[in-house]
């Protein structure tokens, strides 16, 4: 296929313009895999300059098809050790237009400077212009504060559309920084719409490794419009897939962002918590230490204290936006101009010890206005939280005022008072961590492979006989340094040491104990249909209209099943627009296979799960999910049998993917 890409060198001094037809590559996922392949950052440090930060849009951005205009980031992880995609709601809706399809940074700037990229009729214009003001001047309100100085420097300057990303503190001193954006309507935020690829740390590459604190992006140029650019062509092409209007379609299949009637919800917060119920992560994952009718009675608290506080104040009002892009799905959902998002709310939430959402919203507020990855952040306050409850460390050492209230008992007793002083306390500690105020706080920003290194080695005294305090965190570890914390579901495929984690590159359905051998392939399938969606910068909130499935309907009479999803859409769409022939699985599972070597290369290598408490999670999930076989298995032998799960379940994943050596 051909794209249009930019190459930002910051080494030598230039930007590099080109119109390159690229076999293989279909999205910026390839692209960016042959670029990390050129430099060898594999065998470079995430904060050289060498590793690029490549981002763009995906080949169907400036389709009427919602969804479509997603902006891709891909890097080499200071967290994760290797490559890591993330991705930012609707802001390839103004990315696209740049006229560039997708842009590459290497080298490093002399000072923290802003990135300018701009189209218009005839040309793309780029400049790398150093900051005037200090960032800590500009961070006063964090990323935030920063956007909105951006927004009036550059507003009369980039004619037509513009939108800003930027970073915060947090990508200065730790390895978990975000990249911030927010639509802008006449100039002005759209309350509600901001988004972030905050997963990985691409904010800390961009940052750290190239001293690029800002992109600003936008034009007037418009790509000459392509079939699905039309209204009626669309509407001619889909009725050939679906037997009923396309976004009656799209509207029924994205139902669960918009407003569910059943549960009188909406979002992936309303939605999410009263799917878990008594499964949902709380107070640091410890789901399998808490009676199962304790966790009923925080869920009951979380439904009244969290979910219906949300209902009243968001889905009741009709308060709700998109990421930036005209779309059916509304996902956004506003309340006193915050977005309220179920992964930031549970992982500084419930997983904290905080179920009442007013306490909830100033602490996402804080974490989100330094530029954490939010659900890093969160994974690791609770940690830290859990280790003071047991005296591993005092809170002065961690410089915040007093104790968590972690207890359950103490959460169910007085939900509203434990969850104002937990609140309270996680602002603390994430202004140190992002600031890095002491030594320790420093080190969490490393991670909490390295802090527990620290600790151990300074309190062992304080540590039980044989333990670590490793033992206590939850996180996917590959190599000697690599880590990340889950998304925020109890599900086995979470704990899995994957080339990608943290995200949905996995399979995520939690309440069920698959054997190893259905869950690997379980995860090949879910990780090839994320990998495209990532590589073509489509949301995933719309996957279940743009995967090929199987078709049914009632057996009441006659049955009428529509032969068009016998091919999945996407490579419907690459024949049509571009008459190119791809098939998804195997260029999926080829994808996987180079990203895997890429990995090794790293010495980013699948490890047995370095903490009891994931060790825990999975022993535990046999019971709760209902597996007799493997519940015994854990019984004899825990630490052997979640070893044999892992074993097998990897086996069988390289076996899938044709990959030899992704094994424990």
């Amino acid at each position: 296929m051909e794209f249009v890409t930019l190459r930002v060198d910051l080494i030598e001094g230039k930007v590099l313009l080109r119109r390159e037809r690229l076999e293989g590559v279909y999205g910026l996922l390839d692209y960016g895999l042959n670029v990390h392949n050129f430099f060898k950052t594999y065998e470079k440090e995430p904060y050289s300059p060498y590793n690029a930060v490549v981002f763009g849009k995906g080949p169907f951005a400036g389709s009427i098809l919602p969804g479509s205009h997603r902006l891709v980031f891909f890097f080499k992880s200071p967290l994760y050790r290797t490559l890591f995609p993330s991705t930012m709601g609707g802001a390839a809706y103004t990315f696209q237009r740049t006229g560039v399809d997708f842009v590459s940074i290497i080298g490093k700037a002399e000072t923290p400077s802003v990135l300018v990229i701009y189209g218009d009729e005839t040309s793309v214009v780029v400049s790398v212009e150093p900051l005037k003001k200090s960032l800590s001047e500009l961070w006063k309100d964090g990323v935030y504060s920063f956007s909105d100085y951006l927004v009036g420097k550059f507003l009369d300057r980039v004619p037509g559309e513009l939108r800003i990303a930027c970073v915060g503190p947090a990508s200065l001193n730790t390895n978990y920084g975000a990249i911030f954006s927010q639509t802008l309507r006449n100039g002005k935020p759209v309350e509600g719409s901001e988004d972030w690829a905050a997963r990985g740390g691409g904010g800390s590459v961009l940052l750290r490794a190239h001293n690029i604190a800002a992109i600003v992006f936008g034009g007037v140029y418009k790509e000459e419009k392509r079939l699905i650019s039309n209204y009626d062509h669309t509407k001619k092409l889909f009725s050939g897939i679906f037997s009923e209007p396309l976004f009656k379609v799209i509207a029924k299949k994205t139902e669960k962002y918009r407003y569910n009637p059943k549960h009188g919800t909406g979002g992936t917060f309303g939605e999410d918590y009263y799917a878990e119920r008594e499964k949902t992560p709380i107070l640091n994952w410890q789901m399998p230490y808490i009676p199962r009718e304790d966790r009923e009675r925080l869920f009951n608290l979380i439904k009244e204290k969290y979910v219906e506080i949300f209902n009243k104040e968001s889905i009741d009002k009709n308060t709700w936006t998109t990421c930036g892009e005209p779309c059916p799905a509304a996902c956004k959902k506003v309340r006193n101009g915050l977005k309220v998002d179920y992964e930031p709310y549970n992982a500084n939430g419930p997983l904290a010890g905080n179920i009442y959402l007013k306490a909830a919203d100033r602490a996402v507020r804080t974490v989100d206005s330094l530029g954490f990855d939010a659900i890093e952040f969160g994974c690791i306050a609770s940690w830290v939280f859990e280790l003071i409850e047991r005296e591993i460390l005092t809170p002065e050492e961690v410089g915040i005022s007093g104790k968590p209230l972690l207890s359950p008992q103490t959460l169910i007793n007085e939900p509203e008072k434990a969850s104002e002083v937990n609140a309270d306390l996680l602002c603390q500690l994430a202004k140190n961590v992002a600031y890095a105020k002491g030594e320790f706080p420093k080190l969490l920003g490393e991670g909490k492979r390295k802090a527990a290194s620290y600790i151990d080695e300074n309190f062992k005294e304080r540590i039980p006989e044989g333990r670590s305090s490793l033992d206590y965190a939850v996180f996917v570890a590959l190599g000697k340094e690599g880590e990340i914390c889950p998304t925020m579901y109890w599900a086995l495929g979470n704990f899995i040491p994957l080339p990608v984690q943290g995200k949905y590159w996995t399979y995520y359905k939690f309440g069920v104990f698959p054997e190893p051998e259905s869950l690997a392939e379980k995860i090949v399938e879910s990780s090839i249909s994320e990998y495209w969606y990532d590589n073509v910068g489509w949301c995933r909130f719309h996957r279940r209209w743009m995967t090929a499935g199987e078709v049914s309907c009632e057996l009441d009479g006659e049955c009428s099943l529509s032969r068009g999803l016998a091919k999945p859409v996407l490579e419907r769409l690459f024949e049509v627009v571009y008459g190119e022939g791809v098939n998804l699985l195997r260029h999926g599972k080829d994808f996987l296979k180079r990203l895997c070597d890429y990995a090794l290369k790293s010495g980013s290598y699948p490890i047995f799960p370095p903490s009891e408490r994931v060790i825990d999670l999975i022993a535990g999930a046999s019971y709760e999910f209902g597996n007799k076989r493997w519940e015994e298995n854990f019984r004899k032998n825990k630490a052997k049998a979640v070893r044999d799960y892992i074993s097998k379940t990897l086996e069988t994943y390289s076996l899938l993917i044709g990959h030899e050596g992704w094994k424990l």
